[in-house]
């Protein structure tokens, strides 16, 4: 994955198809609003369903979100880097677009080198979303791209077959963890948090 023409692509809003730490994703500059319509456009999306973002660091996460508990930070001391997406509290100094216009925000720090190389030579969030059309099977290998995202972005790196690898989605509401989403961490975040 040539970092540096994906970080002058994603600047010049553009997208990118590439491998993610749980299943290839649609990317793009998170604070750039035509970006944010493009995303939305190439996955048919409805504009009622949030996007997630991708971080590299702590300094990031603070910038876009207000109101970091105890226990978010326990989590995220824990937990990451890794596929363990956190809906926090929105500072709204993004598009209100990108959240659907809801005070919250889903961000995860990726547990991948190049991942985070990436967004730290871009220094800013990117948008992370699966690239399939809405509502479809997530995609697992370039092979399975459709045409209309295929034809629509400005690069694609095939990284071989992906482990079909959703990210977990949790959400701290009155000092309790509550997974929203099923994935891959939902077993470790049980285990730790006597869930089961």
């Amino acid at each position: 994955m040539d970092i540096n023409s994906l970080v002058n692509i994603l600047n010049n809003g553009g997208t990118a198809i590439i491998p993610t730490d749980t299943v290839y994703g649609l990317v793009g500059d998170a604070t750039n609003e035509k970006v944010i319509k493009k995303v939305f456009l190439i996955k048919q999306r409805e504009n009622t369903k949030p996007l997630l973002i991708l971080i590299s660091n702590f300094d990031m996460l603070k910038k876009y979100v207000k109101n970091i508990s105890p226990l978010e930070l326990e989590i995220i001391n824990k937990f990451w880097p890794g596929p363990l997406t956190i809906i926090f509290q929105n500072k709204k100094n993004l598009s209100d677009i990108l959240t659907a216009n809801k005070n919250e925000i889903a961000i995860r720090m990726p547990n991948d080198e190049r991942l985070l190389d990436l967004i730290n030579k871009l220094d800013k969030p990117i948008i992370a979303t699966s690239a399939n059309i809405a509502h479809k099977k997530t995609i697992t290998s370039i092979d399975l791209l459709e045409d209309n995202i295929k034809n629509n972005v400005n690069y694609i790196y095939d990284s071989g077959f992906l482990e079909d690898n959703p990210s977990t989605i949790i959400k701290v509401i009155d000092n309790k963890v509550i997974i929203v989403r099923d994935g891959i961490m939902s077993k470790d975040i049980k285990n730790y948090f006597g869930l089961i």
